[in-house]
């Protein structure tokens, strides 16, 4: 097994970890770009709708990846309790983006649109299970793969009802702390009565399904480069 940086067959030399984490953020931080470009140029639509809105839910969307960044450096376990509670109360905003599909509309500049809510949802989706592989890990390490794993899948549940009633109930991450009576008396009623709201229900689990499926999928990718390493 080769060590990081060392050559490797052919001669080139590995990339250092900190160098993929540099071209990760700089590749996360281009299709921001691209999204908000593809905004505030578009001559159909005024500045303030869709792009003003569509740069404030990227901004929340970044929150994630950043607390989840001071959970996995931070060394006393005790500040794993609010960092990860922070945490869990902004990823929601990362996969909302996916939702934002549905302002979507026939028209001239149809494919401008496509294009851009498409690098909004694709960052919001990989700023997502960026942060919750961090996360992951830090939980593995300090408490095993059992609780990894189940804070995970809890993760995913709770992010799913944060999605939905962010695009349902109209509820943002900062209701929270401003209104969190109503924001738990909101979500409670859905929990209680799933099948009283059909579209919300199946939006949930549909999302819950998208994300978890696409956290496996980093975590098997995972594999393919240390199978690639051995060899």
């Amino acid at each position: 097994m080769t060590s990081p940086g060392a050559p490797v067959p052919g001669g080139m030399p590995a990339p250092s970890p900190d160098l993929r984490i540099l071209v990760l953020l700089a590749a996360l931080a281009g299709t921001t770009a691209l999204t908000v470009v593809l905004g505030v140029t578009d001559p159909a639509a005024p500045l303030s709708y869709p792009s003003l809105f569509m740069v404030w839910n990227l901004f929340l969307a970044w929150i994630p990846l950043v607390l989840a960044v001071v959970f996995a450096e931070v060394r006393r376990r005790i500040w794993l309790i609010p960092v990860g509670i922070a945490w869990l109360a902004f990823l929601p905003n990362a996969p909302y983006l996916v939702t934002d599909l549905v302002h979507l509309r026939h028209g001239y500049d149809l494919w401008r649109h496509v294009l851009q809510y498409g690098f909004a949802a694709w960052t919001g989706i990989i700023l997502a299970v960026v942060s919750m592989r961090m996360v992951h890990r830090r939980l593995t390490a300090e408490f095993g793969r059992a609780v990894g794993w189940a804070a995970i899948a809890a993760t995913v549940a709770l992010c799913a009802i944060g999605v939905v009633i962010g695009r349902f109930q109209r509820w943002n991450s900062w209701d929270l702390v401003n209104r969190p009576e109503a924001v738990v008396a909101g979500t409670l009623d859905w929990v209680r009565n799933p099948f009283s709201y059909v579209e919300s229900t199946g939006v949930g689990l549909a999302v819950a399904a998208f994300l978890a499926l696409a956290y496996l999928t980093m975590w098997g990718y995972e594999a393919v480069g240390q199978a690639s390493r051995r060899s």
